[in-house]
């Protein structure tokens, strides 16, 4: 009988380093998430992190106007929605078996454009563990070395100096700046995001051994084809 990771192969994906691992987000990690989520993810001091104050809604369990259910149709929809030209994987972070954040990566016309887009956030309770940096280190080393990208984009709200110091670490650099619209609980707010982009020039690895298992058949579910020579030596 065929395995779930047989339909879909996104779930067979698994990268970690250390005590850090990261899969993709099943049914069966959804209470654990809304209960992280719950916990808190905004650090006081620090501006909103996202484009839509999701996290800051009402929790309502069980009703269709609040918290997890307007979360539950985005991560259920990116899910239906992924195709080789437009794809995004909702990658679960645990530390030590605990589930602590969340780390997208997602692309449009990877074939042409070689790009992937990265996106992420921890719980409060397990910020400032050095957790932050190793999920983005991990995410962008498998683009690089497993999907073959050749440029890894990502950006911060302006005055969010935790997002700026992981982005350093990794490798990111300055690509400028633009004017975006958050939708707070209060209405829209003009910011300014400061755009950053890594590629292998200047990606900094871990400093321990990275595994990552089920990558080759993600990149056939999303028709990623490598050179004759990767393809002869790749597991």
């Amino acid at each position: 009988m065929l395995t779930l990771e047989d339909v879909f192969p996104p779930f067979a994906l698994r990268i970690s380093c250390g005590a850090v691992e990261l899969t993709v987000l099943r049914d069966d990690d959804l209470p654990e998430l809304v209960e992280l989520v719950r916990g808190g993810i905004q650090a006081p001091g620090l501006p909103m992190p996202f484009l839509r104050a999701w996290h800051e809604e009402p929790f309502a369990p069980g009703r269709p106007d609040g918290f997890p259910t307007t979360s539950l149709r985005w991560w259920w929809g990116q899910r239906a929605a992924i195709a080789p030209d437009d794809w995004r994987l909702a990658l679960t972070v645990r530390r030590d078996g605990e589930l602590v954040g969340m780390q997208d990566l997602h692309a449009t016309d990877f074939p042409q454009t070689h790009q992937v887009m990265s996106g992420s956030w921890l719980g409060r309770a397990h910020q400032g563990r050095g957790t932050g940096t190793l999920m983005r280190q991990l995410v962008v080393g498998f683009a690089f070395d497993e999907l073959d990208a050749e440029r890894c984009e990502s950006g911060y709200i302006v005055g969010n100096h935790a997002s700026a110091a992981v982005s350093r670490k990794v490798g990111y650099v300055d690509n400028g700046r633009r004017r975006i619209v958050q939708r707070t609980l209060h209405g829209k707010v003009g910011v300014d995001e400061q755009r950053v982009t890594v590629t292998p020039a200047t990606f900094v690895r871990p400093d321990e051994p990275v595994s990552t298992e089920g990558a080759e058949a993600l990149r056939r579910f999303l028709g990623i084809e490598r050179a004759a020579t990767d393809a002869a030596t790749d597991s």
